[in-house]
């Protein structure tokens, strides 16, 4: 190989190495912000949950429930007004679910599964948002709840901010 030849390969060889390494660097930043994102969301959610007591006073509703005879007792409605948008950070990525680790994907995913569940009871038309006697239906909300909140847990855990 002469020195034009060589001149000639390293002038293409070069521009291709910095597009693919300049590609890598891009998907990397875009993943690990996705991540972020998605895990700052969750965890707003969860303190949101907290401090406002979901848990505690779904679980407090079954035990009052509990407590009335079964014939004496009235519907509790439940509701609570959550945005459609709640969730709009993961509706946003939702395609870029791929590009996480497999462990923070599923959880994710998980932690949105529950979340829905338990806001389709207490948004409009839900069972808890018409009103239930019954303590098991708040007794679901709350473990599923805390389902939810458990995942939020690890999700920080594993992904200090």
């Amino acid at each position: 190989m002469d020195h034009a030849q060589i001149i000639s390969v390293f002038g293409i060889a070069v521009p291709v190495c910095s597009v693919v390494v300049a590609w890598f660097w891009k998907t990397h930043h875009e993943r690990k912000a996705v991540k972020i994102a998605i895990i700052a969301e969750i965890l707003a959610l969860k303190e949101i949950a907290t401090e406002r007591g979901y848990e505690t006073g779904l679980m407090q509703t079954a035990v009052r429930l509990r407590e009335i005879a079964e014939a004496e007792r009235e519907k509790v409605r439940w509701q609570v007004a959550v945005p459609e948008h709640y969730c709009r950070v993961y509706v946003a990525n939702i395609s870029k679910l791929g590009a996480l680790k497999l462990r923070d994907a599923g959880l994710i995913v998980k932690f949105y599964q529950y979340a829905d569940s338990v806001i389709r009871d207490v948004s409009q038309g839900g069972i808890l948002y018409k009103g239930s006697s019954d303590p098991q239906s708040f007794e679901e909300n709350a473990a599923i709840l805390r389902l939810a909140l458990d995942i939020a847990a690890e999700l920080e855990e594993r992904n200090p901010m």
